[in-house]
């Protein structure tokens, strides 16, 4: 069935869930984990045609170890002895393209991502990086919520 699960960790508290459902998937399948983070381009995240005065050198630097401690972090939620922790940069793409081509890259076969299930004003104004993940997928995408239950036998 499935070999090779990406899931990906971007730092909010319903990250925690997806982990752990992807770790319990991995073990129930005796598939490979890589745990994805996507440091985000700051050139490109900043470029609203004002003049800050900021280096984005220097952010990008401290989004680099923030996306060490999420993996760090994930790494714990996870519990996978077959986990591989991956953090890559955006370099001129946006998050979600980043996320695909990253998941083509490892040779995924299931991308598994967590969502905060925004409806309505909030979902429009906000938008949703799973939203155009699953638009744009070549390859299956679970999409977790923070109250989704663990597989069978993998609770935490």
């Amino acid at each position: 069935m499935y070999r090779h699960i990406v899931v990906t960790t971007e730092g909010t508290d319903i990250d925690h869930a997806a982990i752990r459902h992807a770790a319990g998937l991995t073990r129930a399948l005796g598939a490979r984990l890589t745990l994805l983070h996507i440091v985000p381009d700051a050139h490109r995240e900043l470029d609203s045609g004002n003049d800050l005065s900021v280096n984005a050198e220097s952010i990008e630097q401290g989004w680099t170890r923030e996306g060490e401690h999420l993996l760090a972090a994930g790494v714990q939620d996870a519990n996978c002895a077959r986990l591989t922790p991956l953090q890559r940069p955006a370099r001129g793409r946006d998050i979600p393209q980043a996320i695909l081509q990253e998941a083509a890259a490892l040779g995924a076969d299931l991308l598994v991502m967590a969502t905060h299930g925004r409806k309505g004003l909030a979902h429009l104004l906000l938008g949703s990086v799973a939203d155009r993940v699953v638009h744009d997928a070549t390859l299956p995408v679970m999409i977790v919520h923070a109250g989704t239950p663990l597989p069978a036998g993998d609770a935490p």
